[in-house]
């Protein structure tokens, strides 16, 4: 498949190519951090190993702290020179099996109001696509420029729904959608912003999660750490992405990639068939936006998170009844996830290690050490054993200074939200125990990694046939058809046929498509090169006119001037002239004058004749 100019194909490059330099990179860092750390403790064993897990902890969230405030989003383009608009450029995929649920409608409203190309809406079975016609209609009333597609499969699941989806795209960009999620009505428009960088191939968002009102204390205590989970996440790959662009997960709950990743002949084979622990487990529901990551990164391309006030989502976490429940199996299956993308990133993908040698220590390696009911006690324990203790003058408050450092990083990342909420702070020390306890829901997904359940949605209890139980989704769902009868084998063979040639046609068509838009493409951009130009030399134009103009209205103003003050100069010569005459005709008596002095005084001493 082409790429549009500027983008980077995809490089096949080998395990050993990624892999090998990244951790020989590695550990000559921890050379260096340990021959210095060894140095500075000396003989004091608790010292060095107080310090070592000091920097190892507190590294990233220093320079995480400095790379959060450095981040800029990225800018949006004028209407005129932005390549891509949503009401032509974005379709978006939107799965749900909760079609009369309080969101969807709401949901689904946003969306259009972004005014996408279109809005694919896939749900699972015959009784729930009924559902979902009549909320999906009543918004295509208010919103006739959209086009609107329903569709189903035979299976609950999030991954063969949007399969299902992703063949009907033929926009440039597609933007995933959970069924809980709201949009403000720039949304489309500012996260399109990033894509005209043409290497960027997925874009994520900054999330909130919703503050419901009116909820007693133990509801408001799972509603907060819901919040509080999405802020977290917020400010991690804020900073990660600032730093080297790496993220450690782009949410599905909306997230933008560019339609020809997710056509690409390997993504579908792979998104349907994810497995894990080397092959020998799965394949996955969950996980998918660890998989697209994993995907988008593995094929070369780069991820910006546009985090900024229009580009928020807004949606419901910690919410739903029964919130603890259901809270808390998220939080397993968050965890689980954790611990089979990370360890696949590194040990399997190993692309991480070339493209985000910063994350793999931030994000990666430090999510395998993170159980903070551990490394706090230790931080503490072995500071107290330490020289840094012991010989201090004022040993007390050496060790308060600890802990007040220790309190300071788990306040950093929340304190928005009580600075905008602060009638929630009296809830601040049960968050600080949950933080502690998470440590324990970590440590049992560890232990129970392989189970891949989707915790928190019982998606094993929502009926798409007649039957009882749900049969087992085809590899490449595709709509089911309006019949009870079960076709046999050779039917099924001869339809495995024809889908395969209409994907044959639908790729061949992919490809053509992108060989006529890869020059439009670059002839776009050279147009709107010479158009900057242009404006350019425009600009220059006018402000030299406007340049001229004010010299000539100066000038005019001085000649104005001059006429103006004509008659008054001349008054003034005539007066100056007359005064001139006076002073002559004065001058001419005062010589007369003179001349009769000098004749007086020669007389003076001679006797006067008669």
């Amino acid at each position: 498949m082409s790429s549009p100019k500027g983008t980077v194909a995809p490089i096949t490059r080998s395990w050993v190519g990624d892999v090998v330099p990244g951790v020989f990179t590695y550990l000559s860092v921890i050379w260096l951090i340990n021959t210095a750390l060894k140095s500075y403790a000396e003989d004091d064993w608790y010292l060095y190993c107080f310090l070592a897990v000091f920097v190892w902890r507190y590294l990233r969230y220093v320079v995480h702290f400095i790379a959060f405030w450095l981040y800029k989003p990225f800018p949006l383009p004028s209407n005129e020179a932005a390549i891509y608009t949503p009401s032509r450029d974005v379709t978006v995929i939107l799965p749900t099996v909760e079609p009369e649920g309080e969101y969807f409608q709401e949901c689904l409203f946003t969306c259009a109001q972004n005014s996408p190309a279109k809005i694919i809406v896939v749900t699972a079975g015959d009784e729930l696509y009924e559902q979902t016609l009549d909320p999906v209609s009543r918004v295509k009333a208010r919103f006739p420029g959209v086009e609107f597609v329903v569709g189903r499969t035979q299976v609950a699941s999030k991954r063969e729904q949007v399969s299902l989806a992703i063949p009907m795209v033929t926009t440039a960009i597609t933007v995933m959608l959970d069924d809980h999620v709201n949009w403000g009505p720039r949304f489309l428009q500012t996260i399109l912003a990033p894509f005209e960088d043409l290497k960027v191939g997925m874009v994520g968002t900054n999330k909130r999660g919703k503050r419901i009102e009116g909820l007693d204390v133990w509801k408001r205590f799972w509603n907060m750490l819901g919040a509080l989970y999405l802020m977290r996440h917020n400010y991690e790959i804020r900073a990660t992405n600032t730093i080297d662009g790496g993220v450690f997960v782009v949410s599905a709950r909306t997230c933008a990639m560019r339609t020809e990743i997710l056509q690409h002949p390997e993504f579908l084979e792979g998104y349907t068939n994810d497995k894990f622990f080397f092959g020998l487990l799965g394949p996955l529901n969950a996980d998918d936006d660890n998989y697209n990551t994993r995907f988008v990164v593995r094929q070369n391309w780069k991820i910006k998170i546009q985090y900024s006030e229009d580009a928020e989502i807004m949606t419901d976490v910690g919410a739903k009844a029964p919130v603890a429940t259901k809270f808390l199996a998220q939080c397993r299956r968050w965890a689980r996830t954790t611990w089979r993308s990370n360890a696949r990133s590194l040990i399997r993908d190993g692309t991480v290690w070339r493209s985000q040698q910063w994350c793999v220590y931030a994000v990666f390696l430090t999510s395998f050490t993170n159980f903070a009911l551990f490394t706090d006690p230790a931080l503490v324990f072995l500071f107290c054993k330490s020289s840094l203790f012991l010989k201090s003058a004022h040993p007390i408050i050496a060790l308060a200074r600890l802990v007040a450092w220790i309190l300071l990083t788990k306040i950093t990342k929340v304190f928005p939200y009580y600075w905008k909420y602060p009638q929630d702070i009296y809830l601040f020390p049960a968050y600080l125990a949950f933080g502690y306890a998470h440590s324990l829901i970590k440590f049992w997904a560890m232990l129970t990694f392989w189970d891949a359940a989707w915790s928190g949605r019982n998606l094993s209890a929502i009926v798409v046939d007649d039957t009882e139980k749900p049969q087992p989704p085809p590899r490449f769902p595709r709509p089911a058809p309006f019949t009870n009868q079960i076709p046999d084998k050779e039917q099924l063979a001869a339809a495995r046929e024809i889908m395969a040639d209409i994907d044959g046609l639908r790729m061949s068509q992919v490809r053509m498509i992108n060989g006529h838009q890869t020059p439009m493409l670059e002839t776009l951009l050279m147009i709107r090169n010479k158009l900057k130009n242009v404006r350019k030399t425009q600009d220059e134009i006018i402000r030299t006119d406007n340049s001229i103009d004010a010299e000539l209205r100066q000038l005019e103003t001085q000649v104005n001037d001059m006429i103006t003050g004509l008659p008054f100069q001349e008054q003034q010569g005539r007066d100056l002239e007359a005064e001139v005459s006076a002073l002559g005709d004065r001058v001419e008596g005062l010589q007369w004058q003179s001349a009769q002095w000098k004749g007086v005084s020669k007389s003076k001493g001679r006797p006067l004749q008669c």
